[in-house]
């Protein structure tokens, strides 16, 4: 009786323990699975598909004087970052996606460039010539953007300037937008394909593509383990940054999208606050990331809307 009354409490205590530590160390590999840099990260352009060379906008890309920027991050990580200058006070900066690099906007820029913008491309933390082991998918992201704009004001303090981002790119625009010490050169943002929230998008990767089961879980332990080691949550929201947003936004989807359900478009638009110009624009039959080679619409949706805000 007396094993009962003390051993059993203290076997289901260490049994409670094994398994919560084994839910933590599930959430710790849906972490790195999902922020880490990729093993073949800097050697991606070797092993490119040679095909997507090719595309006429990477063939334009590929003849362009590209200027080298560098900056220090706020947690000191040395970030790199492109800049295709025809001497305008006009500026496109542009993100790129999960797992994307600069030239992933090569479309974009290429836009931008022929409707007389200079066109900057950062590579995100964690991406290709940029330093980090990990990346967050916003939170930190932002800060960066933040400081890569204060930086190219001080190159050229005329500068208006459009925002644009694509996907994961297109989130951390967004939550950019909604900084209150956003400079007043940045005159509209564009997304394309971009998550409301990072949570629900994390949810959706796991339980809707991946079919892991105990999704919420796995990101509740994933969660704490970034909290804990790597200074960040997965709250990282639209609908929040929106509240301190003063400029106008273009929305873009595809209602095809597999990777950020077509919803999200609509979430990200009806945060924005009611007074400032927005538009919402549906790519039909697109699927994510596609509707850049959905020509000439593309094109023109991007340069009727800046044309409102930039001369």
């Amino acid at each position: 009786m007396k094993f009962i009354y003390i051993g059993l409490p203290i076997i289901l205590g260490v049994l409670i323990l094994l398994f919560l530590f084994g839910l933590f160390a599930f959430g710790r590999v849906f972490f790195h699975v999902s922020f880490d840099r990729r093993k073949d990260d800097k050697d991606f352009a070797k092993n490119e598909n040679p095909n997507d060379k090719k595309r006429p906008a990477r063939v334009w890309f590929s003849q362009q004087q590209i200027e080298k920027l560098e900056i220090t991050s706020f947690d000191k990580l040395k970030l790199k970052g492109y800049l295709i200058s025809q001497k305008s006070n006009k500026l496109a900066i542009i993100c790129h996606g999960y797992r994307g690099r600069y030239y992933s906007s090569a479309i974009q820029a290429k836009i931008f460039y022929e409707h007389g913008y200079d066109v900057f491309l950062p590579n995100n933390r964690a991406h290709d010539t940029s330093e980090g082991d990990t990346f967050t998918m916003g939170s930190k992201e932002r800060k960066d953007l933040l400081k890569w704009i204060n930086t190219l004001i001080e190159r050229n303090p005329n500068y208006e300037i459009v925002l644009m981002g694509i996907s994961m790119g297109a989130h951390i625009v967004m939550t950019t937008s909604g900084e209150k010490t956003l400079p007043s050169n940045v005159k509209c943002f564009i997304e394309d394909c971009g998550y409301h929230r990072l949570k629900d998008i994390l949810y959706f990767a796991t339980h809707d593509r991946a079919k892991v089961k105990l999704s919420h879980t796995t990101l509740f332990f994933g969660e704490i383990y970034s909290a804990l080691f790597h200074g960040f949550n997965f709250r990282s929201s639209v609908k929040k940054a929106f509240k301190n947003v003063k400029i106008p936004g273009l929305f873009i989807h595809g209602d095809k999208d597999e990777n950020v359900p077509y919803e999200n478009m609509a979430k990200n638009y009806n945060a924005m606050p009611k007074d400032l110009y927005k538009e919402m624009v549906t790519f039909e039959g697109v699927m994510h990331n596609k509707a850049q080679f959905v020509e000439p619409k593309y094109e023109n949706t991007l340069i009727n809307f800046v044309d409102r805000f930039i001369k």
